[in-house]
């Protein structure tokens, strides 16, 4: 994000602070313990982004209601927070973030409105990191999720959050999550395959902005993109550098992620001779007919595959 977004996303956090003590009436009473939790309802789960909400879900099943703020299809690296927000951390138990600089505003909406027995769980606290967090701020790239090795740690932690705060689906939690955990090393070792069907001389994947790294690392591809993580776009130089390894390496074409402006990605694809595949689900599940992460990863991978495999033209 850059300063004129930042300065934005500050604007709303204080106007979100205002409208919390004008209308902090109107919230939910909280219960004996401090919670407004409906219990008949499930447990109250808020997160940022849809594939984490869907991890959420694969664990804690009808025993938890979870909300993802940022909407299918949405940039999170932009999106602000809103009054209605507020809502809904206020009436939650427990906020699952990515962390890494995914939910830098999200934190602060949390300091001015969330519960005072609010528990927030980071799930990449712990990992091993790549790069820079989001807008330049973290210890790391936050895109851990694309790759499912990572995401069997994620819920390894979303299964001991709900059972903290729902000691009572203790049991339930772990069932889910051992039989999810069992899902995703199948997707892991399919991922694999289909990877193996790339001729070695065409594994490089070029991308729109720097959220492929732990995906690339695990199966081996080499790696390259337009934007950084702290959206800061390529000098000219480093731009005809590009340009000339895709014709170097001989990359059959280039990838767009869903939530990004095409244009400079494409102009890419024009300036190096090669194919545009556009709409790469990197934060967004819900979209394209993926309404699961593991839809989202196949997706993704088959969208990976069938560009890099054969040579093409633009």
């Amino acid at each position: 994000m850059g300063r004129a977004g930042r300065r934005f996303s500050r604007l709303v956090v204080a106007l979100v602070s205002v409208f919390l003590a004008g209308c902090g009436a109107g919230l939910s009473a909280p219960g004996p313990s401090g919670g407004t939790v409906d219990h008949a309802a499930g447990v109250q789960v808020v997160t940022s982004i849809t594939p984490l909400a869907d991890l959420i879900r694969q664990v804690g099943g009808d025993r938890v209601n979870v909300t993802a703020l940022v909407p299918p299809g949405a940039d999170p690296h932009d999106y602000a927070p809103t009054p209605a927000d507020v809502r809904t951390v206020s009436g939650a138990r427990l906020f699952i973030a990515n962390g890494l600089g995914e939910e830098t505003y999200i934190q602060k909406l949390i300091r001015s409105g969330g519960r005072s027995d609010l528990e927030v769980v980071t799930l990449s606290d712990g990992l091993p990191v790549s790069g820079r967090g989001e807008g330049g701020e973290g210890a790391g790239n936050p895109h851990m999720w694309l790759a499912p090795t990572y995401a069997v740690h994620y819920v390894e932690k979303i299964r001991d959050a709900l059972s903290r705060v729902d000691p009572a689906g203790a049991q339930e939690y772990r069932t889910r999550a051992q039989a999810y955990i069992g899902q995703l090393r199948e997707l892991d070792g399919w991922i694999r395959s289909q990877i193996g069907q790339i001729p070695a001389d065409r594994r490089t994947m070029v991308v729109f902005h720097d959220a492929w790294p732990y995906f690339c690392k695990e199966y081996g591809l080499d790696y390259m993109y337009l934007v950084s993580s702290d959206q800061a776009e390529p000098s000219p130089q480093d731009y005809a550098n590009m340009v000339q390894t895709i014709r170097r390496r001989h990359v059959p074409a280039v990838f767009g992620e869903a939530g990004f402006n095409p244009k400079l990605v494409q102009r890419l694809a024009e300036d190096a001779g090669v194919r545009y595949v556009d709409g790469l689900l990197d934060d967004t599940v819900g979209a394209r007919g993926a309404a699961t992460y593991l839809e989202m990863m196949k997706f993704d991978v088959q969208t990976i595959v069938n560009a890099l495999k054969e040579r093409s033209t633009p």
